[in-house]
């Protein structure tokens, strides 16, 4: 759920006027303060660009949390806030450890066929 106090709260933790803020941003008044008092809808192109101006994520402005399912953690960690993300990983290693594993699939498949293939021989030899 948006959460359009926690944008109030850092205009007015910064001092910031809200026609400037809206100048500067290239969104009407109106849409601000709609968005502030009344929780209407922001757009996630608008909510980026106010996100960039605080240096806050965009989640910040949301009321949400995400439990991650540790089956799917691979040992590295990645940080992001949707506007910069960093980790000890890059993603061209991520492709290179894929391309990897895919190759190590192709050959645990091509050695499963030749066994069962020698089962096969075997089978038929009695």
């Amino acid at each position: 759920m948006i959460r359009p106090d926690k944008l109030a709260q850092l205009i007015e933790e910064r001092r910031i006027v809200k026609t400037k803020l809206c100048e500067e941003l290239e969104i009407s008044v109106m849409t601000l303060n709609n968005f502030l008092n009344k929780g209407s809808e922001i757009g996630s192109n608008k909510l980026e660009k106010i996100a960039d101006k605080f240096q806050v994520p965009i989640d910040y402005f949301y009321d949400r949390e995400v439990e991650i399912d540790e089956r799917w953690h691979i040992g590295h960690n990645v940080n992001g806030n949707g506007n910069k993300v960093s980790g000890d990983i890059t993603l061209s290693e991520c492709q290179k450890e894929i391309q990897h594993l895919t190759q190590l699939l192709h050959e645990k498949q091509a050695i499963i066929n030749e066994k069962e293939r020698t089962i096969q021989i075997l089978l038929n030899n009695k």
